[in-house]
């Protein structure tokens, strides 16, 4: 699933074909030397070291390292995203590139994109980095998209200590009715690919709860009962470059919400607009939301829709 784009990289989630690029990857002088020897020689342990490392992080998350491929030919050039190490308290931006590929601002561009969207499409208010002392490169790297020093830590399972580094949102934290409102809107705003834009549907199972109840309410068919997987890829396929909906955006146009301690729910009036197989496609309908409060904020629990008959 493509998760961003920027001028010349493309950032998608990584599947088990690209095990033969990770071993190549992980088995770098430059991965040995500032990251960590993992231990992974053949194809085999790559795919285990993916599924626990990359894959599985990508559905119990909302996050993690992605693929960074050149837009102009699809060359794999390495890895970036937004992980959370059990280590530190925040997600952290981490990034590592072929060496064959360095020297072109392509781990800058790949790691400023992967902090705007923590801040913007994940919505987070503190994002982290650590790198080996040594490392004088990833700290000019870091510095420039705008992230602090914070000096030398001790870090479990990196020996030597670490050289820390964060952004962090200016102001207090919005309260609880305003992060409601935020989460509604990232959510409708997920299904956009307006003007050729990637959708952030990669990022569903970040607000959505792992075990969250999402039905679709059909006047025929009664209602359809999907978990997350069920919901995000049929929808990461209908709206993906070249896919048959195009130009699609999803708007609210009234809510209520009602919050009654560490649980809400909010119940709104949508509309949507897009070319469907190159026709106009359009229409209204009703959604409700329940969310709950956990200890990474507010996560939708449940959402349950229904189209209004054309």
């Amino acid at each position: 699933m493509e998760v961003l784009r920027t001028e010349r990289l493309r950032l998608r989630w990584f599947t088990l074909d690209d095990a033969a690029q990770v071993l190549a990857l992980l088995n770098e002088p430059g991965w040995i030397s500032n990251i960590s020897d993992p231990g992974v020689r053949d194809l085999a342990q790559a795919r285990d070291w993916m599924q626990g490392r990359l894959l599985d992080h990508y559905w119990k998350l909302g996050h993690g390292f992605w693929a960074v491929e050149r837009l102009a030919d699809g060359e794999f050039l390495g890895l970036c995203g937004v992980f959370k190490r059990d280590a530190l308290e925040h997600p952290d931006v981490g990034y590592a590139l072929l060496e064959r590929h360095h020297g072109r601002g392509y781990a800058r561009e790949a790691a400023a994109a992967s902090l705007r969207y923590a801040r913007e499409v994940l919505g987070l208010r503190c994002v982290q980095a650590i790198i080996a002392p040594h490392n004088e490169a990833s700290a000019r790297v870091l510095l420039a998209i705008g992230m602090q020093e914070q000096g030398l830590r001790q870090v479990a399972g990196y020996d030597g200590g670490s050289v820390l580094f964060e952004w962090r949102a200016a102001g207090a934290e919005p309260d609880d009715a305003a992060q409601i409102d935020a989460l509604a809107a990232r959510f409708l705003g997920a299904f956009d690919n307006r003007g050729g834009r990637c959708p952030t549907l990669a990022a569903l199972p970040y607000w959505l709860l792992p075990d969250a109840q999402i039905r679709h309410h059909d006047g025929q068919q009664g209602a359809q009962l999907m978990d997350v997987p069920g919901f995000v890829l049929p929808r990461a396929e209908l709206l993906r470059e070249g896919g048959r909906l195009q130009d699609f955006a999803e708007r609210e146009l009234a809510q209520e919400t009602r919050i009654q301690g560490r649980i809400a729910q909010r119940w709104l009036r949508y509309e949507k607009a897009g070319r469907l197989d190159d026709a106009p496609y359009a229409g209204r309908g009703q959604k409700s939301l329940q969310l709950l409060k956990t200890a990474r904020g507010w996560r939708i629990a449940a959402v349950l829709w229904e189209d209004e008959a054309a």
